[in-house]
């Protein structure tokens, strides 16, 4: 009786060893295939949503925050919300279930505000952000067809501040480039072995320090003077996606 229960307990024993390694074989194919089915070089286009927040500062007294000797002020600022639309391409490299990997953007928006200046009431600011680009890591986890992930690296945008003085007809603009970081996230889902949808998110914040901003007509001396400024722009963004991959 007692040899008859140790065989059957060996049987058994040997049927669970056998099926916890095919077990974990199973589903170590299984992750590799669903890490991998994101493997290698991809491209696509994104549209969507933006709005920025432009922070200024005056880095001296101008003709656009001084009366006479009086300094005015020195603090402004921009908002607006706006479309935005653009191209990216990366690549992608499978660890288990994660998915890691290096992508780059470019992306237009009309994003743009025109408001009174706070310190003249015949006076306009305007602010806008014409284009965006930036150069991000990501890391991933891949789940069935989805992908889950989170990324982080370098932003830079062109950036236009415009003052005008509709009385004087004296008009003060400037076109500069920005830079800072970004950080994000964002999911995708398999449509089809190459090709996949998503959405994504962006945070950027870009700075602009000491730019004096082109004025012909700003003068010179006592309540004159052309603007140097200080910037900080924080933009945040909702974008769909539609990815093509390359690699299968």
């Amino acid at each position: 009786m007692n040899h008859k229960l140790h065989i059957h307990y060996s049987l058994l024993l040997s049927k669970l060893t056998v099926g916890l390694f095919l077990c974990f074989f199973i589903n170590g194919v299984m992750a590799d295939e669903t890490a991998s089915q994101w493997a290698g070089f991809y491209a696509g286009g994104e549209a969507g949503l933006g709005y920025s927040d432009f922070d200024w500062q005056h880095q001296n007294a101008n003709y656009f925050n001084t009366l006479g000797a009086t300094l005015l002020g020195t603090d402004f600022e921009n908002n607006d919300t706006g479309a935005m639309g653009g191209i990216f391409a990366g690549y992608n490299y499978p660890v288990d279930l994660w998915v890691l990997g290096l992508e780059i953007t470019a992306s237009a928006t009309d994003i743009k505000q025109s408001q009174q200046n706070p310190f003249f009431i015949t006076d306009a600011i305007t602010s806008e952000l014409d284009w965006i680009t930036t150069v991000t890591g990501r890391a991933g986890y891949s789940w069935n067809r989805w992908l889950f992930y989170a990324k982080g690296g370098w932003a830079g945008g062109g950036v236009e501040l415009t003052f005008d003085d509709t009385a004087a007809a004296v008009t003060a603009n400037s076109d500069e480039f920005a830079y800072g970081w970004t950080t994000g996230v964002g999911a995708e889902y398999k449509l089809y072995d190459n090709v996949s949808l998503g959405v994504v998110y962006d945070y950027l914040d870009l700075g602009i320090d000491d730019e004096s901003i082109n004025c012909p007509n700003c003068g010179v001396g006592v309540g004159f003077g052309t603007p140097i400024v200080d910037g900080d722009i924080r933009s945040h963004s909702i974008m769909g996606r539609i990815t093509i991959q390359f690699s299968r």
